[in-house]
Parts: C-alpha cells; structure tokens; sequence
C-alpha cells in the first residue's frame, strides 16, 4: 500500500441522525422515521468522501469509548483499506447531531450538542501523535469545531507544531479557533463567507469583494494562508493561490437538491484528493470539488458520492481563471 499523505482530524466528532416527520411542529408530539444514521464530523466526512473516490487517509482526533467501534467498523465499510483509523479514545460520549426534515414544509432542522469535555492529559495526546505524523510530503486537515477542554490557544499550537515539522496543514474550523489562528501561517484555509470576512476583515457580500477578501487573505495578496479556498453556497467557490486563481460553480436543478449538510466537507475531500497527487492541478482540484460537493447535495447522507453524478457534475463544473495581481513581494 502506498504511503497515505492525507491525515483528518476530527477533535469533535459526531453521531449523525437524520429523521423525517411531516409537518414538524415544536411543542407537539409528532411521528417520525429514520433516514440516516452514522458517525461524523466534518474530518470524518472529509476522510469518507475521500475513500469513495479511492483516495486513502489516517482519521485520527478524538471519540467517545462507547463509540469507538462504530466508528472503526463504518470507516472500514466506507471503501474498505482506504482508511485507516487512529481516534484516541476520551471520556464521555460522542456527541448527537440531529437533523429533523419536515418534507411538507421543506424545512431542516438542526439540533447539535456540545459534545464531550477533554482533559489536559487528552490535548497532550492529540497533540503529540500530530507532531509525530506531521512530516514534509503529508497533509494534515483540521476540520470542524474544538471540543470543551481544548482551548483555541491551544489549537493553535498544534497548528504550528505541524506546520514547523514540514506538513501541508490545512484547517476548517471557525468562532474563536479560527481567529487563535488568524495571525499564522497555513498552507490550506476553507471557509464560508462569514469565516472569510473573520480572518480578512473585509467585506464578502457579493463575488467581487469576496474574490479580493480571499486575495488579500492569501500569501499573493501578502497574507499568510498560502492557498484560500471561499464557499459560496449554490454560487460555488473561490479559489486563490500562489500559481493559479480560479472560480467554479456548478448549475444543477433545485429539485435535485435534497440537503446542503456535509458539502463544504466534500469539496475539501475533492480537492484533496487531486492536489495530494498533484500539488500543482488546483483548477483541476477546484473542479473535483465541486463535483463531489454537488454529489453530496443529491443525497441524504453527508459524504453521498454517487460516481455516475460526480463524473456528470465534473464535467458540469464552469471554472474561470481570475485576473488577479501577480504575488506581493515578502517585506
């Protein structure tokens, strides 16, 4: 087996439960079935996206001991030798995420818990394997948001830890471990239009002040995230680069469209999974994102891939060269 380059990391992760009920009404004792019911967390669904496309990680970060199994054995369903599993068991129990989908009213409703408390001896652990992984050649991708226990301080110095020993360090996260980390550099930022006017401090209102936001943000802007990469919802995403500038937006029907939950996840897997074997194709990888994060809107499940609607999409996917100024010279 060829060395996997690609390292999630999922410090809160999540058990996934999807219901239906029909007119959904707080207060009121109502019916409901289950959709969908599975492990998660956007490292998680990163590493899952990844596998069903046949590209292989190391899931590591944290999970509650009740669910360590059903995690282990799910990922290895999810394109069986393509993920490794290495979570470090905590105390407490993973975390609910429960979405209620009214199909009458077409509303989702999103419940999230806190999740589970870690311990000192836990963030020295995490901490410690990620130095140990973290090498020249190797990504390592933060994704979702800090458990209690885990300050953004930190975060952000295992952030730093993993950029200094040579890794490609790629983060998704927001609130305040974004802003610990606002002020070093990154090789990979993807964020949403609110996380992107956080750590620019500009304005992200409509695509052309987005595209400078993500400019500006950027190493060729002379900002310290060598690579942005800016969601746009159903308007797709930005990307802005040392060697290339693009955007890319996929045109699909609304009634295709069955949940949005999990798609930022899988345009960071599509991205990855193309820039891991080639660390120069970012158009290309720009495209397979939003390929895989079309896909993922189709179905129910957060990390949907259906192969037949991802070659569709790719071949789908408008991606425009930016004309954006050459890169700003290091002070």
């Amino acid at each position: 087996m060829p060395e996997i380059r690609i390292v999630t990391v999922t410090l809160n992760p999540a058990v996934d439960r999807v219901l239906e009920a029909p007119n959904f009404a707080i207060g009121e004792h109502v019916a409901a079935r289950r959709l969908a019911w599975y492990p998660a967390g956007k490292g998680i669904n990163v590493a899952r996206a990844m596998a069903k496309v046949g590209v292989g990680s190391v899931a590591t970060g944290f999970v509650g001991r009740g669910e360590l199994g059903m995690f282990e054995e799910a990922l290895e369903r999810t394109g069986p030798g393509q993920i490794v599993t290495q979570l470090l068991i905590v105390r407490g129990r993973s975390r609910d995420n429960i979405t209620v989908v009214d199909p009458v009213n077409d509303t989702e409703t999103h419940l999230r818990e806190e999740g589970f408390k870690v311990q000192p001896d836990d963030v020295t652990r995490i901490g410690s394997k990620l130095a140990m992984m973290a090498r020249p050649g190797r990504i390592i991708a933060f994704s979702g948001s800090l458990p209690p226990g885990l300050e953004p301080a930190q975060f952000a110095d295992i952030v730093r830890r993993c950029h200094r020993a040579g890794a490609k360090v790629a983060v998704d996260t927001s609130n305040k471990a974004l802003d610990a980390i606002r002020d070093q550099p990154v090789w990979l930022a993807k964020l949403n239009r609110s996380e992107l006017q956080t750590m620019s401090g500009r304005k992200t209102d409509d695509i052309d002040a987005a595209i400078d936001a993500a400019y500006r943000l950027s190493v060729r802007g002379g900002g310290l995230v060598e690579n942005v990469v800016a969601t746009r919802g159903a308007d797709g995403a930005i990307f802005v680069g040392p060697e290339a500038a693009a955007r890319g937006w996929v045109s699909v029907h609304p009634g295709r469209i069955v949940s949005t939950v999990g798609c930022g996840d899988s345009l960071l897997a599509g991205i990855l999974s193309v820039i891991s074997r080639d660390e120069h194709a970012w158009e290309r990888a720009l495209r397979e994102g939003l390929a895989l994060a079309t896909t993922n809107a189709c179905g129910r499940e957060a990390a949907h891939v259906d192969m037949e609607e991802v070659a569709e999409f790719r071949e789908q996917a408008v991606v425009e060269k930016l004309d954006l100024p050459p890169m700003v010279p290091p002070p």
